[in-house]
């Protein structure tokens, strides 16, 4: 509960967040909410501060860009392993769900919806890669991914025409192709290319985020100065 109530921004990046108050607000003595911060801080949604508690990464450059960089890199090493592994009743199964996300694409921009369904499929392959540390390093930065997309609001979404969802459609469908076809060398650049089209969108939307938020904090600061 802690988890989704971060990831959806119900606790906002930045924020502190004490024992205490989680303790009372999940009716749980301290020693479980002990542990849920441990294993929120190893998945890296919060930073542990002895004494003080803990508190809710921000959201920067730097560390948007490196969730990225790690995704393209195992989403690479876990399609071409799984190029090697799939079954052809997997291929089929495949092919029929990557016409189920172009369907999606088509029929709205929605980059939340487009990212919760290719995540399903994303979590399918690393299922046939034969390795279940894959599958759980997937999640893990899936989950930091969808973190981060909050920065996504819907007025930057409705300006965009589509154009980067209907890539990612096209390149899905090349990806799903190479691996039914056992191409591991062009499945593992295809999903490379798959994670750079959402990275290239998402710098868009991460620079109209801070800039919001600095017009925000000076306008804020202006009042209080008044």
């Amino acid at each position: 509960m802690l988890i989704d109530d971060i990831v959806a921004w119900r606790i906002p990046p930045g924020t502190w967040i004490r024992e205490r108050e989680i303790a009372l607000r999940f009716d749980v003595s301290h020693a479980p909410v002990r542990e849920a911060f441990r294993h929120v801080a190893r998945i890296g949604l919060i930073r542990i501060v002895p004494w003080r508690g803990a508190h809710v990464i921000e959201i920067n450059q730097h560390a948007a860009n490196e969730v990225y960089e790690l995704w393209k890199a195992l989403f690479g090493v876990v399609c071409r392993l799984a190029s090697m592994e799939m079954s052809e009743p997997d291929g089929r199964e495949l092919l029929h769900r990557i016409k189920q996300y172009r369907a999606v694409v088509e029929n709205t921009n929605d980059t939340f919806e487009h990212l919760k369904v290719s995540n399903r499929i994303g979590r399918y392959i690393a299922k046939r890669c034969g390795g279940e540390l894959a599958l759980e390093l997937i999640d893990r930065l899936a989950l930091l991914a969808r973190w981060q997309h909050n920065v996504f609001t819907h007025q930057y979404i409705d300006r965009q025409d589509n154009a980067a969802g209907l890539r990612s459609a096209d390149i899905f469908e090349e990806l799903c192709l190479k691996l039914v076809e056992r191409d591991a060398d062009a499945a593992e650049q295809a999903a490379r290319d798959l994670i750079g089209v959402s990275q290239t969108m998402f710098a868009g939307a991460l620079d109209e985020y801070h800039r919001t938020h600095a017009q925000t904090k000076r306008n804020t600061d202006r009042k209080k100065r008044k």
